[in-house]
């Protein structure tokens, strides 16, 4: 047994895939209030979906993309230069930011505006939260994050509930539906891939500053990729349309992902990333509340799915020790 924080016990995990000669492997405890705060984020994100899907009659979906994370990254950056007492980052931080924003907003997010364009929000919800998978095997790939078989068992569980949630197996998809699917696969791996660099390459920045900074680059580049693939950018000045982009600038995009970076740096990727698979559960549910789209069967058993995939991973964490004793690290 070893000993944690707060004098709780922690066994030691034997098993699992590879990891380097001699090293120790420990359970990291995911604090109460991460946890609250990572299944707000599932909720925000969940809602953003059918409301993504009213705001594309007033905003083509590309243009969506660009203002929704071009005002978040407003917003943030007013609350980074507060937090850090100068209103700009430093020189050198430019173009590792620079980079990370392409991952993240340039990519990911244009994929996902584009993509939700082109297939059904269900399908769109389900091929995005692969991400999980991206990030967790890259993690593991460079990162060197130790992976439990019962991890690796507890992503399955939660992937084939999004599955069941789905129903794709009585979908027909078109050319334009398969197009879509691997832009959204393209976006899912380019966000797996910048929540690795963010962990490896700003491990102690202040995830909120480099989140606002990054968004804010990426979108300055989304703007006029924006305008090309609209034909113009276009903005829709309506009372539902601002209402819409406020709430996907201001809860979606700056608050959802400042949670989300701030706590995925503390914890190993398997242990955060598979509470992700409840956005498209909750984003279905939210679609059958305000759009009245039929709750199944199905919806009920993808939800305990994904609720057992999330059981599976957390009862399997673990991580390289980062002390000489061997004790645990409970998450900061």
């Amino acid at each position: 047994m070893l000993y944690g924080n707060k004098g709780r016990i922690i066994k030691k995990c034997d098993g699992g895939l590879p990891s380097p000669p001699g090293s120790i492997r420990e359970v990291v405890i995911l604090k109460a209030k991460h946890i609250y705060l990572l299944l707000l984020v599932t909720l925000i994100w969940g809602l953003t979906f059918p409301i993504m899907k009213i705001g594309s009659r007033y905003i083509p979906p590309v243009s969506f993309g660009a203002w929704r994370f071009f005002l978040g990254a407003a917003c943030l950056c007013a609350l980074a230069a507060r937090r850090q007492g100068k209103i700009w980052h430093a020189r050198q931080d430019f173009w590792p930011l620079m980079l990370l924003g392409l991952l993240q907003t340039t990519i990911m997010g244009g994929a996902l505006h584009l993509g939700i364009s082109l297939v059904k929000s269900g399908i769109t919800s389900v091929v995005l939260y692969s991400y999980p998978f991206f990030f967790t095997f890259l993690a593991f790939l460079l990162l060197k994050e130790n992976l439990t078989w019962k991890q690796v068992t507890g992503l399955i569980i939660g992937f084939a509930g999004l599955i069941l949630v789905v129903n794709p197996w009585q979908v027909h998809l078109t050319r334009s539906e398969f197009l879509g699917i691997l832009v959204l696969l393209g976006g899912s791996a380019s966000w797996g891939l910048a929540s690795v660099y963010l962990k490896a390459a700003f491990k102690n920045q202040d995830k909120l500053v480099v989140t606002a900074y990054q968004m804010l680059y990426g979108s300055l580049v989304l703007l006029p990729v924006a305008a090309l693939a609209d034909h113009g950018l276009r903005f829709s000045w309506t009372l539902p349309a601002i209402g819409i982009i406020l709430y996907t600038s201001i809860f979606t995009s700056a608050l959802g992902f400042a949670i989300l970076l701030t706590i995925q740096a503390r914890y190993p990727a398997s242990q955060t990333s598979v509470y992700l698979f409840l956005v498209p559960v909750f984003g279905v549910t939210f679609s059958t509340l305000l759009l009245g789209e039929k709750l199944t069967l199905n919806l009920l058993l993808g939800l305990a799915l994904v609720a057992l995939g999330i059981i599976t991973v957390n009862l399997g964490a673990t991580a390289p020790a980062r002390g000489k004793d061997g004790s645990v690290l409970v998450g900061k």
